[in-house]
């Protein structure tokens, strides 16, 4: 199979969904067709690329507060994929969250969490509570480290009260910056310790190396130069107002790897400035969205000059979640096959370096295989994750049967939280433009990636594409509401 047969063409993902000639068609609408395959199933790669970032798993998981918090982002990210953390909550958790996924897996974590020898024991329980650690160095007046006090310090007897330097482990073995992943796990091994500070010719703490991150479990893990974790925010198209917030915000922007603007439709001006004056002042990377059309695309890769290494990605889809109204609300959409295929035109004629991520509507693994068929190099979701044991939220029972709650991020519910993300809709004040409600519970993220991934496979072996740029090139052809019904199980007598 060739590698550039749509580059010439610039209608080429438009003619493949039938929208040069009138149609938005959805996921449910059109079939991918076989390819020949002259390669063997083991041979498929599906790891993509966003700007820098490389990705193993080209599945996200969605801003959206029922699915992506710390707890997913950290999987998503340790099993190749992303996880992008929402932003209907005030600066601070955003900050918080961020920085736990960052803490979470790195050969070297540069946010160490640290007590003061004078603090108690309740205060070290509280911090180790707080950034989800078991361990804490205990430094002096003048940043030297002194001790570590971990949870096997603290006082069984609650009703005694004791101080940091009663309880630590004074003295510990430390190591000088700039060691090495082999020396690191040699020095852990001699001295028989779980975690190892680093510090400067001043004794001063730089860093802390533990033994759990220098495990290699998860090979397939989106990390950073340092080996953190990759971590995605969904970010206001509008620089906080608020002085606080703003110095909030900056420090999120030295942690996060890629932002993406949370916006339901950002093919608006005001939006379109507002990211720019962010691209201004931060360094993270944008992904930007959501837009539904070629000609939203076009102007945004033409006419704002937006800088080519802050924007790396357009966001795409409009209407389509399982949890979205805002088609029947307002009357405007753009279903992301529609969507994907349009903007994936606009990028292969303007600039190939920015990825294509279609947001929502997906039901089926093979949705994916479809998505990737119109050009994605991508695909997001809520509808997926929200029901797994990682997203936000308890495990409920109704009718004998456990399910979690998922709702729009345009819902009254999502909006009672209060006003952290009030511009990611025109009027979303008055106007619900997303509904709440359950679905089933399905256990851990792992096993809905691990199906999705086979799924996905599978349908790029019958499609004769090894990658997913090959996948590109997969035939697209429309199907009738008839051959719906035949390709799916039917006539069966559960299946009236």
């Amino acid at each position: 199979m060739g590698k550039n047969n749509f580059s010439n063409d610039t209608h080429y993902f438009r003619k493949k969904v039938d929208s040069q000639n009138g149609y938005a068609l959805t996921f449910d609408d059109i079939i991918c067709v076989p390819g020949f395959t002259n390669f063997d199933p083991v041979d498929i790669d599906i790891q993509t690329m966003i700007g820098p970032f490389s990705f193993k798993i080209p599945i996200f998981s969605a801003a959206m507060d029922t699915v992506t918090e710390t707890e997913m982002a950290i999987q998503m990210a340790l099993l190749g994929g992303l996880g992008v953390i929402h932003r209907n909550c005030p600066y601070e958790k955003q900050l918080m969250m961020v920085k736990k996924v960052k803490r979470a897996r790195s050969f070297i974590v540069r946010e160490v969490a640290t007590v003061h020898p004078k603090d108690t024991d309740v205060q070290v329980k509280q911090k180790m509570d707080q950034f989800g650690v078991s361990g804490l160095v205990v430094l002096d007046d003048d940043d030297r480290v002194i001790g570590i006090v971990t949870a096997r310090d603290l006082p069984y007897d609650q009703n005694q009260k004791y101080r940091v330097e009663e309880i630590m482990t004074k003295n510990p073995i430390c190591s000088m910056d700039g060691i090495s992943r082999e020396e690191a796990q040699q020095k852990l091994y001699e001295i028989r310790k779980e975690k190892l500070p680093l510090v400067n010719d001043q004794n001063q703490l730089v860093g802390l190396i533990t033994r759990k991150d220098l495990r290699p479990e998860f090979p397939d893990a989106s990390k950073d130069k340092e080996g953190r974790l990759l971590c995605g925010l969904g970010i206001s198209p509008n620089l906080p107002k608020n002085p606080f917030d703003l110095e909030t915000f900056k420090k999120i922007d030295e942690l996060c790897d890629i932002f993406f603007t949370d916006v339901a439709d950002v093919y608006k001006s005001n939006d379109l400035t507002g990211i720019k004056e962010i691209m201004d002042i931060t360094q993270t990377p944008i992904v930007l969205g959501n837009i539904g059309t070629f000609e939203a695309a076009e102007r945004i890769l033409t006419k704002f000059d937006f800088p080519e290494d802050k924007l790396i990605g357009l966001k795409v889809g409009m209407g389509s979640g399982s949890i979205c109204i805002t088609t029947i609300q307002t009357g405007i959409g753009a279903p992301t096959l529609f969507a994907t295929a349009e903007v994936a035109d606009a990028i292969q004629m303007y600039n190939p370096k920015i990825a294509l991520i279609s947001d929502g509507g997906f039901i089926n693994s093979g949705d994916l295989t479809k998505a990737f068929a119109a050009g994605a190099d991508v695909t997001m979701s809520g509808h997926f994750f929200a029901g797994c044991t990682e997203s936000p939220g308890y495990i409920d029972t109704i009718g004998g049967r456990k399910v979690k709650v998922y709702r729009g991020m345009g819902s009254k519910e999502a909006r009672s939280t209060g006003p952290y993300a009030f511009d990611r809709y025109a009027n979303v004040k008055k106007l619900a433009e997303g509904v709440s409600d359950y679905v089933p519970f399905v256990g851990s993220v792992k096993g809905v990636l691990d199906q999705l991934c086979e799924g996905l496979k599978n349908g790029l072996v019958y499609g004769g594409a090894r990658t997913i740029q090959e996948a590109k090139q997969i035939v697209i052809r429309k199907i009738t509401h008839a051959g719906k019904i035949e390709s799916s199980a039917h006539d069966l007598l559960s299946r009236k």
